[in-house]
């Protein structure tokens, strides 16, 4: 009688531990889903609509940092915690990608110096997810809510400290002025959106010489001239030299601007 009590206590502890840790797939489907909220957030920080030059970022990227350390409290706890934190963005999607394993073991480093809960070494996910999805408790379960929205704080703060310049770059690929760029992806599109490139390309036989054009316009490299033309006169380019949606968007508006 006493060994089956004793092994009915084991089935209902066994149970109880794979009921806690099914929660897992959902708390990581949680995590995605704020992260995905925190690229928009990144996306309307970061994002320019018009040319940057990056001197003026890289130096602005600096004071940021600083900045962020001060205000913002990035210490030196919180950078080791969030220090192996990596991430890929589809800017397409509008979404982070990560390792769920990778975020699971940093927000379990979080957890071990939180003063709110108690939450054992070595068990600390498995103690978050009693507190956040199975206690009974509501004080507990807001006290669990209120940990996680602060690690989501913190490491969307981190983010911002530790890779602003990326993030920069990233955003603005297209607008982001290096020393000595005259930007010809940009006068370029502005000529298209004044419908020069449309009327060379209709009356012009040699299309050779609508690049040499253009180019006589805007200056820089020719062989780059003709790679941005052809992303614009229908013909298929594979190169990197394309005249984006974004390139387009802004002389158009920079154009209307200009007749109001």
């Amino acid at each position: 009688m006493e060994a089956k009590k004793k092994k009915l206590d084991e089935l209902e502890e066994d149970l109880f531990i794979a009921t806690v840790l099914s929660y897992e797939p959902e708390f990581i489907h949680h995590l995605e889903k704020c992260m995905d909220i925190c690229f928009v957030g990144l996306k309307g920080t970061f994002e320019k609509k018009e040319p940057a030059n990056e001197d003026e970022v890289i130096s602005f990227s600096s004071a940021m940092q600083a900045a962020m350390e001060e205000n913002f409290s990035i210490t030196d706890k919180m950078k080791k915690i969030f220090t192996d934190f990596h991430y890929a963005i589809d800017e397409v999607n509008e979404k982070i990608y990560f390792r769920s394993s990778c975020i699971i073991k940093i927000f379990s480093c979080y957890l071990i110096q939180e003063k709110k809960l108690k939450f054992n070494v070595d068990n600390e996910i498995f103690d978050f997810l009693f507190y956040f999805y199975y206690q009974s408790d509501s004080n507990c379960k807001e006290t669990a809510k209120e940990i996680f929205v602060d690690f989501m704080v913190n490491l969307f703060r981190f983010i911002i400290y530790r890779d602003f310049l990326k993030l920069i770059r990233f955003f603005n690929s297209d607008f982001l002025l290096k020393p000595n760029d005259n930007h010809i992806p940009i006068r370029i599109a502005l000529l298209d959106s004044l419908n020069l490139i449309g009327e060379l390309n209709n009356s012009v036989p040699n299309k050779e010489n609508i690049y040499r054009i253009i180019h006589a316009i805007v200056g820089g490299n020719e062989d780059n001239v003709k790679k941005y033309c052809l992303s614009l006169i229908g013909r298929s380019s594979l190169s990197q030299k394309q005249i984006t949606k974004k390139h387009k968007e802004f002389a158009q508006r920079y154009i209307n601007e200009k007749k109001l």
